[in-house]
């Protein structure tokens, strides 16, 4: 599904009308303010690898119903992770450590896309041919000799496909989307219960 198809419940929410509500202290709105307002440099991924990765994320999570400005960017926080080579504190016993795992990762990416495309990079693939690029990634079907090194469905389905839902849904577009309240620090939440909505969250769209 494409974004144009996509139709959000919560239509004319927007969080950050909540910013100075008793919903957010000065902790939270200095961490949503970052988010932003400083989204970082490129540092750690060379020029290549930005273009490959950037082509990977509007595949696995488009944005296309929204101009340039309007999207959430996701390379940059991926990329400042590995630059300041920030840990989950856990690592997959199968893949290298993780700054080796992504370059060896994307570049593998590109090889599978040359071997099924006629030497193409994955950037240059139309959006059909990019989506069975990644679908033989997420099998472990993909040729290329960086997926002997890299597991190439492990490093799919636990660190890449992973890294970028995280960074989407932590972005305040997105909690737009889904009705989200953000961290509610310090108000919390009472209606805990499954279905349960307080009176100062996001009401869904019954029509």
């Amino acid at each position: 599904m494409e974004r144009e198809d996509f139709r959000s419940h919560y239509s004319g929410y927007d969080v950050l009308d909540k910013w100075s509500s008793p919903d957010w202290d000065d902790q939270t709105r200095e961490v949503i303010r970052r988010r932003l307002e400083n989204v970082p440099v490129v540092r750690f991924f060379t020029e290549q690898e930005v273009r490959t990765l950037t082509a990977i994320v509007d595949r696995i999570l488009p944005q296309s119903d929204r101009s340039e400005i309007e999207k959430v960017p996701i390379v940059p926080w991926i990329d400042e992770k590995l630059h300041e080579d920030r840990h989950n504190g856990y690592r997959y016993e199968e893949l290298p450590p993780q700054r080796q795992a992504w370059r060896w990762a994307l570049a593998g990416i590109d090889e599978t896309a040359r071997a099924l495309f006629a030497g193409k990079a994955f950037c240059d693939l139309d959006v059909q041919s990019q989506d069975v690029v990644l679908r033989h990634v997420e099998r472990g079907t993909s040729p290329g000799d960086a997926w002997k090194i890299v597991p190439a469905q492990g490093f799919f389905t636990s660190v890449l496909v992973i890294a970028i839902v995280q960074i989407y849904y932590a972005h305040p577009i997105a909690w737009n989307e889904i009705g989200y309240n953000g961290p509610s620090s310090p108000r919390g939440h009472v209606r805990k219960w499954e279905g349960g909505v307080d009176p100062w969250e996001a009401q869904e769209d019954h029509d």
